[in-house]
């Protein structure tokens, strides 16, 4: 057993359920290679949606850790992914975080790459040079009703056949039919899962997060319980999947976490938006306003909040030891126009002071986790997803 795997374990006798991890959790250095390797290596990860690449040669990056990844249409109009890497010295091949190109070009020594990523051109090489072993990696893709995710495991599963569950309960939306209206990244100097057990809670909501305590009941667990029957029964009679899917608990490599479930809003509140009035056209099939918000997991790093006029999605992806980005899209009906049908600002208003709120939360946790005087302290009853997390997270490093 590696020093790594020893320290792993130690810490893993030692915690106690139901607490937060001990502090290394979050500051030592050979821990997060590991949440590297046995996580973010190993699961689908939310990469971007199918509007991004509408025409070929369209990419953009997905990066993390120390891997860059390239997400591509192809000629053929197929949707590939590859290793940010040239086969020549190992250069980046692409700079720019998106774009459209004929072929990929190493700004390195000008190796050339088709959009299949095969190996187009390579200057003054020998001539029993095997030009046909040298095309750029690939990594696994999938698109899920227009959400497009890569995973580094060749041994991954099925993405589509495992997220088959959830294919009911998102039809009523057609993700496949919006465009993203906005994207930000938030980056914040913090260990990636202090940045993810702080979204999976929302006992922080009240006292931290006035905007959004004002529309969503999460914030209050007897007002969720109260409201909750009635939204159900509204949500089943404008079509939507009432009953809720939880696989949030998946551990096996073979398996994909996914989480379904609808909550309410409170009065006035249609939607997430500062008035609580509509701020898009509505979504896919749905026909009227009403029936709570859809809160959504895919995969461990990735969330989506569903409304019945626009999807904010969330995924964090950590860059450093204590740095991680919040990225942010939000998607809107594809044929809606911009300062016509929505405006920016209203449309982003909720999420954005919402997550910059959270910037300084999620700092000064880990400012704290740093300390010499950090003890792991106990969970609410309202931080069960985040003791969920936890015990996911402590099964997949210890394989």
């Amino acid at each position: 057993m590696s020093n790594t795997s020893q320290t792993i374990q130690k810490l893993i006798d030692v915690y106690r359920p139901g607490f937060s991890l001990p502090a290394e959790f979050y500051f030592d250095s050979s821990i997060y290679q590991t949440d590297l390797e046995s996580i973010f290596c190993r699961r689908w990860i939310y990469a971007g949606h199918i509007s991004q690449l509408s025409e070929p040669g369209e990419y953009f990056l997905v990066e993390f850790g120390n891997e860059s990844i390239i997400v591509v249409r192809g000629k053929d109009n197929e949707i590939r992914a590859f290793a940010n890497v040239c086969r020549h010295r190992g250069s980046r091949v692409c700079l720019e975080h998106s774009g459209r190109v004929r072929a990929f070009v190493c700004p390195y020594h000008a190796w050339t790459y088709e959009l299949d990523g095969s190996l187009r051109s390579r200057r003054e090489m020998p001539t029993d040079f095997e030009q046909d072993r040298y095309g750029l990696k690939s990594v696994g893709v999938g698109v899920f009703q227009g959400l497009i995710f890569i995973n580094l495991d060749p041994d991954a599963p099925d993405l589509t056949q495992s997220l088959s569950s959830m294919d009911s309960s998102l039809e009523i939306y057609k993700l496949d039919e919006t465009k993203i209206a906005c994207q930000k990244t938030f980056e914040v100097n913090a260990n990636w899962k202090l940045a993810i057990e702080n979204f999976m809670e929302c006992y922080h909501c009240a006292p931290a997060h006035p905007e959004y305590s004002c529309s969503h009941t999460l914030k209050s667990p007897r007002d969720y319980a109260a409201m909750r029957p009635a939204m159900i029964e509204q949500a089943a009679q404008l079509g939507y999947q009432t009953e809720s899917i939880d696989n949030s608990v998946a551990v096996e490599r073979d398996s994909i976490q996914y989480f379904y479930n609808r909550s309410a809003m409170y009065e006035h509140y249609v939607t997430g938006s500062e008035s609580g009035k509509p701020v898009a056209s509505l979504l896919g099939d749905i026909k009227e306003y009403g029936g709570g918000a859809a809160d959504i997991q895919f995969g461990p790093v990735t969330y989506a909040i569903l409304y019945p006029d626009h999807a904010v999605i969330y995924r964090f992806l950590p860059s450093t030891l204590q740095k991680t980005n919040m990225d942010i899209i939000w998607l809107v009906n594809r044929n809606a126009k911009e300062g016509v049908d929505y405006n920016l600002d209203e449309l982003t208003w909720l999420w954005t002071v919402t997550t910059e709120a959270d910037k300084k939360i999620i700092l000064n946790n880990q400012k704290g986790v740093n300390s010499r005087y950090y003890d792991p302290g106990p969970l609410s009853n309202s931080e069960s997803f985040v003791t969920t997390f936890i015990e996911w997270y402590l099964e997949q490093i210890k394989s």
